[in-house]
């Protein structure tokens, strides 16, 4: 991760998104925009097709007329975990590491408000 603009500008869109820790106002919706991105971003990034796959069930969750909470719930906690291993992980560099692990403690904690 963090080796295209694409990519950096996910991070930063996502970022900006959940800047506070009040995450009622996001809707489905928003979270499936966001995730459309960040799928066309990780497009050709074999190194992470754990983490595509958890985004694209995430995606599903979220356009289904009754998302499963506890499933959601479940996808976000997986995908925190994976963006930790991402970002401790040896190619991780510079900015992204940081970027990375605020995601991953944003990503646990809007799951564990679910």
């Amino acid at each position: 991760m963090g080796t295209n603009i694409l990519e950096q500008r996910m991070l930063e869109d996502t970022l900006e998104t959940f800047q506070t820790n009040d995450y009622s106002w996001v809707t489905p919706a928003q979270g499936v925009m966001l995730i459309d991105g960040w799928l066309q971003a990780l497009e050709n990034d074999s190194n992470v097709e754990l983490v595509q796959m958890n985004l694209s069930e995430l995606r599903e969750q979220l356009n289904s007329p009754t998302p499963d909470r506890n499933i959601v719930k479940d996808l976000l906690i997986q995908l925190a975990h994976q963006v930790q291993d991402i970002a401790q992980g040896d190619s991780s560099e510079g900015p992204w590491t940081g970027g990375l692990q605020n995601m991953s403690v944003i990503l646990r904690d809007f799951g564990n408000k679910l």
